[in-house]
Order: structure tokens, then sequence, then C-alpha cells
């Protein structure tokens, strides 16, 4: 084996070890996996939009599916927390009209669930992007949101949404 043949060998087996790891590394188990499916639906649902009376107050029951009766969701910057799933509830049915205008995009999802425990840890960058179609542009509104969901019935559900501080 010459000098240069055995060089390639151990280039090869190298790119072979990170992408064995890298595959297995990203791959989450099962309850993360529920949990990422779960959230995504919850985008699919807040970016579905409608306009009949009838649409809104159905949307806004599913939106309230994704959370618990006590969730809080506390956007910081000196507002007050929204406390329970009817106070989402209500607010996702009065806001349906001036939401349309934005698409919801999640971004560096990270899940953190303990074997056997029935509580999450879920750190995420929630974008809003508006896009103007006059011409064509797009502004977008990113920030950082740390959830905590818990697993009720068989089903994981948000139970605190807190917005993270970020350097800017």
């Amino acid at each position: 084996m010459t000098k240069s043949t055995a060089v390639r060998i151990v280039v090869v087996l190298a790119l072979a070890g990170a992408a064995a790891f890298a595959y297995w590394g990203t791959r989450e188990g099962g309850e993360a996996r529920v949990i990422r499916q779960r959230i995504e639906a919850l985008r699919t649902e807040v970016n579905a939009s409608t306009m009949d009376g009838i649409g809104i107050a159905a949307r806004a029951v599913q939106i309230g599916g994704y959370f618990t009766e006590d969730a809080v969701v506390d956007l910081g910057g000196g507002l007050p927390p929204i406390r329970g799933r009817e106070t989402v509830m209500g607010m996702s049915a009065r806001l349906q009209p001036r939401t349309a205008a934005f698409r919801l995009e999640l971004d560096d999802v990270g899940i953190e669930v303990a074997p056997g425990a029935d509580t999450a840890d879920v750190l995420l960058t929630a974008s809003f992007v508006r896009r103007v179609i006059s011409t064509g542009e797009e502004s977008r509104d990113a920030r950082e949101y740390a959830l905590v969901l818990v697993k009720i019935d068989g089903t994981w559900r948000i139970s605190r949404i807190t917005a993270i501080d970020t350097l800017r």
C-alpha cells in the first residue's frame, strides 16, 4: 500500500465517522420527535388563515388545544403575562384578521426531554415574516423563546412560553 492510498483511506474513514456522528448525533428520540411534530403542527395552524367567523372561532379552539389550561405566555418587554388557555384562544380569535398578513417560521428548535419524563424544555427562534405585496419585500422580526411542555393524557401541551432577552 502506498502512502497516498493510506492517506486516502484515513480521510475516507474520518469522513465516514463524521457522517455517522452527524447522523446519529442529531437524530431525535421518540418523545423529542413527537414534540417537534407538535410544534410544527402549531406553526402550520397559526399560518393557516380564514376570515369567516366560524373559521376564526374554530381556529382559536384548535390553537388552544396546544396549550395547558393554566398556560402562561410571557412576551417580556414590560407586558403582563397572558394567563390561561381561554385567554390564548380569545386573543387568537381577535388577532386572526391582523396576523393573516404574517407568516410564522421556527428555527433553531432545541428540545430536551429526560428519559421517562413528562416535561420538556424547548428553545427556539420564532420569526414573524411580513411580505409587502406591492414590492415583494419581506420584513422579519425574530425573537428567541423558551417553552416548557408537559405531557397530559398522552399529548404534549405548552404550559409556558417565555421571551428571552437577547443582546442586540
